[in-house]
């Protein structure tokens, strides 16, 4: 083991690692592992660093090579590693087994380990590093020159350990508006916690540079004004010594924590949130917005109310769609806010001041049993009620009922209103978000429309008991403010009604869209009947006709449906005879109905039914002109349930 690890830190040194995936070649052993595989244990030892993908000596590396001894080596591994040292001070004192020194440390240490291993590790590194050696009785004891190398080294006592928590909390910072805003969806919507991310987190924590949140402030900071994808991501590369491609994880990270969003197509900025974070300079301000975004932050410091094992915690984790790496990330976190401490090097507490804190953050529920916790990874959703918060049919009732009631479901002043139309732009598959506060928007809205292109809305909620809005309501200066700031290209105002020229003629000279809640609700219901995408009503906001367009985009698309009603329905008649007919007979037989659809409409039905080919029609005759081609009635009772089961489950998975 040491003259692998010399061999491989003088190649090293040499420059011969041309590939990690590569393997080293070898005097004192023919090892099939690759640099992979040796590169994490030597950076553990302290003697390599990663330098943007290049393995590099670190000063201690390079000692080690130039002194090329043992006890160099010991002395390094004694800082570096927990546990090292003081083992070695057990067997200085007297001989023991690997079983009799595990158990000493497990109990002075108060550690998790459910095996020996640990231990065993660690004295087979003392004893090909000479400073331990067998005796009788499967026991060990410190060599001379172990114990005379123990006499210089610094050791953990259990005593220094001991944690002597003040119940005094520091004191928690009011929390700031944009990130209030966060706290109350979760507050008023058990569906907001169920939406909370579980995705990765990876933060650079450098040696030099250990603090995960500071860092992550540092990486938010260059946001602060736009900045393209790439030139954000060099900057964290660079700042922090990383491979360009080393930091890609980092961005959908910083999105899913609610820090950083999109404002036009690979072109980012600091949220709202994240800019008061940047603002009052506080960590706790920055677990607030963690917990509003991301799964089990407040809910890990609950956990650890009382003292707890890491074991425990990580298995609670779980129960709420976590595995091991993100729980850790977290309790990181938590430790560096000053939420958590570590009563030990595997338990953890929550601090006063982090109990104070999760009295005033609104904490969900495990979503897997515990009886089922690592066994299903997650619960399967029930059905949706017709009367919950984000039904389709209910959030359209309260856009208009709450658009008359200022105070509506005791909220404050215009709060329910908005609430309702986040909700409905967020049904219909946008990406929106209340922020509401002084000097920012009520809703902002994003969408990708059909070219790929990020669209960026800003929308103005305006509820009164009067049922009018006029142009008093409304302050063009700072709807103005709030565009800019959100890098937006459109304005909406939605309100119950608008009353007077003033206001639509100032709506018309900005460019705003004015939508009342009944307008609002229509599009809701089109969207949830026909299925309508954020591309397809997104045009809305597209002054000065957005609306009319898509009034007439929403008479085509049910149109379409009574269409292909139609054509099921005649061939659905004509199988009683077992006629098969044509686009252009039933362009005939039904040219004195209501809909009395064209051939060219008839064409599309079909084409449509190959499309999806569930045999919902079958070809009876081709011929060279479509029109004429006939077809007969398929298996369309079953096509239907096949179609009706595959949006099940597309729901169900989202």
């Amino acid at each position: 083991m040491f003259p692998l690890t010399l061999e491989l830190i003088r190649l090293i040194d040499n420059g011969e690692v041309a590939d990690v995936n590569g393997r080293p070649s070898l005097s004192s052993i023919e090892s099939g592992r690759t640099w992979r595989h040796y590169a994490p244990v030597l950076r553990q030892m302290g003697l390599v660093q990663n330098r943007r993908g290049d393995l590099r000596l670190t000063v201690d590396g390079s000692e080690l090579l130039a002194d090329g001894s043992r006890s160099r080596l010991a002395t390094l591994l004694a800082g570096r590693i927990r546990l090292f040292a003081e083992v070695l001070g057990l067997l200085v004192h007297e001989p023991l087994t690997v079983e009799e020194v595990n158990a000493e440390l497990v109990a002075s240490y108060n550690l998790d380990w459910r095996s020996v291993n640990n231990t065993r590790l660690r004295m087979t590194w003392l004893e090909v590093l000479g400073m331990v050696e067998w005796l009788g009785d499967r026991k060990q004891s410190a060599t001379p020159a172990g114990r005379a190398l123990f006499g210089k080294w610094e050791i953990v006592t259990p005593l220094a350990l001991s944690v002597q928590e003040s119940d005094e909390a520091v004191d928690i910072p009011e929390v700031p508006e944009e990130i209030s805003a966060l706290l109350e969806r979760l507050a008023q919507n058990r569906e907001s916690h169920e939406a909370r991310s579980t995705y990765n987190i990876w933060v650079p924590s450098p040696k030099e540079d250990p603090n995960k949140i500071e860092n992550m402030r540092t990486c938010i900071a260059a946001a602060t004004n736009q900045i393209e994808k790439d030139e954000l991501l060099r900057f964290i590369a660079d700042r922090f010594g990383l491979k360009r491609s080393s930091v890609d994880s980092m961005l959908p990270f910083m999105r899913a924590a609610g820090l950083l969003q999109e404002v036009r197509r690979g072109v980012f900025s600091a949220t709202p949130a994240a800019r008061a974070w940047l603002q009052s300079g506080s960590e706790i301000d920055f677990i607030r917005i963690l917990h509003a975004n991301m799964r089990f932050v407040g809910e890990l410091v609950r956990t650890a109310s009382s003292n707890v094992s890491r074991n425990d915690v990580y298995q609670e984790g779980i129960r709420y769609g976590l595995n091991k790496d993100k729980v850790r990330w977290r309790t990181a976190f938590m430790v560096e806010s000053g939420l958590l401490i570590e009563t030990s090097w595997s338990s953890v507490k929550a601090t006063a001041t982090g109990l104070r804190l999760i009295e005033m953050l609104p904490l969900a529920e495990p979503c897997v049993p515990a009886a089922a916790a690592g066994i299903e990874p997650m619960p399967v959703p029930a059905p949706r009620a017709s009367n919950e918060l984000d039904d389709g049919r209910f959030i359209a009732e309260s856009l208009m009922r709450t658009s008359v009631d200022p105070s509506a479901d005791g909220a404050a002043s215009g709060a329910a209103f908005e609430g309702y139309i986040e909700k409905a732009f967020t049904r219909m598959g946008f990406q929106a978000q209340r922020i509401s506060g002084s000097g920012d928007t009520d809703v902002l809205v994003q969408w990708y429309d059909a070219s790929g292109s990020l669209r960026t809305a800003v929308v103005d909620g305006k509820s009164t008991t009067s049922g009018r809005i006029t142009h008093n309501h409304v302050s063009d200066v700072a709807i103005d403010t709030h565009k800019e700031k959100r890098s937006a290209e459109y304005v909406a105002i939605v309100g119950p009604a608008f009353s007077g020229d003033t206001i639509k003629d100032m709506a018309q000279k900005k460019r705003w869209v004015l939508v009342t809640a009944e307008e609002l609700s229509q599009v809701v219901a089109s969207s949830e009947a026909l299925g309508l995408r954020p591309t397809d009503i997104g045009i809305l906001f597209e002054a000065p006709d957005g609306l009319s367009r898509l009034a007439d985009l929403i008479d085509a698309r049910q149109r379409e449906l009574d269409t292909l009603t139609l054509v099921i329905s005649r061939l659905k008649a004509e199988s009683a005879t077992e006629e098969a007919v044509s686009a252009r007979d039933i362009s005939l037989i039904e040219r004195g109905s209501q809909l009395a659809p064209s051939v060219d409409e008839l064409l599309e039905m079909f084409r449509l039914f190959e499309n999806l080919d569930l045999d919902i029609v079958w070809s009876v005759e081709e011929a060279q002109d479509p029109r004429y081609a006939t077809y007969r009635l398929g298996d369309a009772l079953s096509a239907a349930k096949r179609l009706r089961a595959l949006a099940a489950a597309i729901e169900k998975g989202l």
